[in-house]
């Protein structure tokens, strides 16, 4: 058998497992500027505010429309000298208002807990920031570590956003989370 063969079906799990590979990639390229680990407290807000976004929009085919609309959000912001927190906070009070009116954060199990999930890992997010550095940066570790096992809530449920979001997602944070308590904690 040759050996092109063989590394196929290798292949192939491969590009199944692409959010997994994804989150792999970021995580490692998102470490490579590691200050102090506070400064990841945005990755855990803009993950909350996601998944807020995307409950109330019903709509988890657009999940990665959502997270590239965040993300641009969150660089305009910075380029803007404005601190992107308080806004995705304003923004999560403004989504949980419209997610009421909607209805659509009001349905049983996942969809009515989005907003105070939110609430904790934003809450979890501002303390981080505020806190000093190995105080703060654990809090952000363990609000990742914490979201993680939200995403794979969501990924075992295949509910609220896309299953691939929902696994890159958990890679992430836990990639992310597991490297500040390293580099904090060496």
């Amino acid at each position: 058998m040759s050996t092109a063969i063989e590394q196929r079906p290798r292949l192939y799990a491969l590009l199944r497992r692409w959010p997994t590979v994804l989150g792999v990639g970021v995580a490692a390229l998102t470490l490579s500027d590691f200050d102090d680990g506070r400064e990841f407290a945005i990755v855990l807000l803009i993950a909350s505010v996601g998944y807020l976004a995307i409950a109330v929009l019903e709509r988890p085919q657009a999940t990665w429309w959502v997270l590239i609309g965040l993300l641009a959000g969150v660089v305009c912001l910075r380029l803007l000298n404005i601190a992107p927190g308080p806004v995705l906070a304003v923004a999560a009070v403004v989504m949980t208002i419209v997610g009421f009116v909607r209805g659509s954060l009001r349905r049983l199990w996942l969809p009515a807990l989005q907003a105070p999930a939110t609430l904790i890992f934003g809450a979890v997010a501002f303390i981080a920031i505020a806190a000093g550095s190995q105080v703060g940066s654990t809090l952000v570790a363990v609000g990742l570590l914490a979201h993680a096992v939200w995403d794979l809530v969501h990924l075992r449920a295949r509910a609220i956003v896309s299953p691939s979001l929902a696994e890159w997602c958990a890679v992430l944070d836990t990639l992310i989370a597991v490297g500040i308590l390293v580099l904090v904690w060496r």
